[in-house]
Formats: C-alpha cells, structure tokens, sequence
C-alpha cells in the first residue's frame, strides 16, 4: 500500500495531536449523581466507565489519587496525578449564588471604580445545604488584591461557611514609561495608564494620577505597574528649597528666609541655614514654611 507525502504527514499530525492530550487530577470535583464516571472528571475523555459508587448518605468522598489513575489505565487512558495523592468528590450544593456574587461585584467597584468585570465565579467549600435569606459575605483585604480567593458567610447556626471565587476581569493600572529613580516626582510623562488583567497585586494598584503631588519611593524598571507601596506623598520641604522661617517671641511673629538643608513632613524637625551661614533646628508647619525651634 502507498501513501503520498501528504497522507504520512497528515497522519504523524494526527498521531502527535492525540499523543500530546495531557490530563491531570484535580484535587476537587463536584457531583449530582452518586455513580462517578470518567467524564465527570474529564469531560473531554472519549471512553466513558465507571469510575466509583459513592454511598448514597455521604457528601464527600475521599478517593486515592493512584487508585483513580490505575482504574483509567485499566481501561486504556493513561493520566497523571501530579503532586494530587487524594481526590475528594463533595455533592454539588443546591444553592444560589447570584447574591453573593452581586456582592462580589460591587465590593470590588467600591475599590476600583474602572475595574470592568467579565464574569465571576462562586463555588462552596464542602457542601452547603441552606443559606441565610439575606447571606452576606465577608471579604477581607486580600480579597481587593486578588482575582482569585475566599471568603466566607456565617449561617443560620452561627458557623463559617467558605466560599471559593474567581473573577475574570481587567482593571486600568498606571504604569512606568520609562527607567525611574527614587524621589523622581509622578506625572504624566513617566507614566502610562493601561488595562491589565485582575489576577493578583502585592498592593493596592494606582488606576489612575493621584490627586496631590507624589514621587517614588525606589527606582522602577520601564513597563511596572504601580500600587500605592511604589509612592509617597511629596515633602511640604525639600532640600535646598528656600524657606520661610517663623521666629515666635511672645505675641510677635518674625519672617526670615534660610535654605533646608534637609526635606521633611508636616512637623517633622529639619535643620537649616540661615543667611549668615549658621544651621538652626526648625519645625516643618506647612509648605516651604518652618518654626525655628
């Protein structure tokens, strides 16, 4: 029998394209009927056989992860467990999850008014068989950092129940035009705004210019994208800025000029230089204004 050229490489395509299916145990899956099957754990798996009975009175179900590969192997699908040495089967809860995913939702505007949200998902940890009629969810500060997470709603007997989310949607974020050095002021010429995805910040990301002058606390690389631990406030005095300096004698106020010969926040203690060249302590009071001390 002959083959073209273009039959054997369309068949080696083939034969790679099959080779290369990968499946990998999760260590979690969800079920509504009791008799687990192959393509409940892989829907794309092209034989379908049973897998395990799970006794009608559980919930959850433990099975080990080398005991579900070998039962695959055994009918011919080789997969791989990964670092997965249980597999635990939980009934799916017959809850609805719309209002915790709407409060989900406007958490997350709260925080990031531009934040545009493509979807979002919530999954029970466990089963969960009732939730309170006005369930209210509680997030914590991770979770306004993380695309991905949990949080939790406490039930009608006063317990935790735990919820696993994950919100697919991107969120403008300022970032680096350039190479930045430390104490280098923000604008809009070192920096660009650009929609990225809301996976996961080590900070609260800055969507937009800040309102009152700020600098950066540390060289940036180009393209960083910045949360509010990149930035500070800009000192009301900055080294060498000419300063007014208030000399308190009783009721009597005097103004004299000096030089700041260090930067400092509101009433923090600086030294200066007077005109004459001698150095003073003075308190920062305002912008570019100090009290000699």
């Amino acid at each position: 029998m002959c083959y073209n050229h273009g039959m054997i490489k369309w068949i080696f395509l083939l034969f790679l394209g099959t080779s290369a299916l990968s499946y990998e145990l999760q260590k979690e899956y969800f079920f509504t009927d009791h008799t687990i099957v192959s393509t409940d754990v892989f829907p794309q798996i092209g034989k379908r056989f049973e897998l395990v009975r799970i006794p009608s009175d559980k919930l959850l179900f433990r099975l080990d992860a080398n005991v579900v590969a070998k039962t695959f192997e055994l009918n011919g699908v080789k997969i791989e467990t990964g670092k997965v040495r249980f597999v635990t089967f939980v009934k799916k809860s017959p809850i609805d999850v719309t209002s915790l995913k709407i409060q989900l939702a406007r958490f997350l505007t709260e925080r990031y008014p531009a934040i545009e949200i493509e979807g979002i998902s919530v999954i029970p940890r466990g089963y969960v068989e009732a939730l309170p009629p006005e369930a209210n969810a509680v997030f914590d500060a991770s979770c306004a950092l993380n695309g991905s997470g949990t949080f939790y709603v406490v039930d009608a007997n006063g317990l935790r129940r735990y919820f696993d989310y994950s919100v697919e949607a991107t969120l403008p974020v300022l970032h680096t035009t350039r190479k930045v050095s430390r104490k280098e002021v923000l604008n809009g010429m070192n920096t660009v705004q650009k929609a990225i995805p809301f996976d996961s910040f080590r900070d609260v990301p800055l969507s937009s210019m800040p309102q009152n002058a700020q600098r950066f606390r540390a060289s940036l690389k180009p393209y960083t994208p910045l949360t509010i631990r990149h930035i500070e406030k800009m000192p009301l005095v900055l080294k060498n800025d000419n300063i007014v300096v208030e000399v308190r004698n009783g009721t009597v106020v005097l103004e004299l000029i000096a030089t700041a010969t260090q930067e400092g926040g509101l009433y923090d203690i600086i030294t200066i230089q007077k005109r004459d060249g001698k150095r003073s302590r003075a308190k920062v009071i305002g912008e570019k204004r100090v009290e000699l001390q």
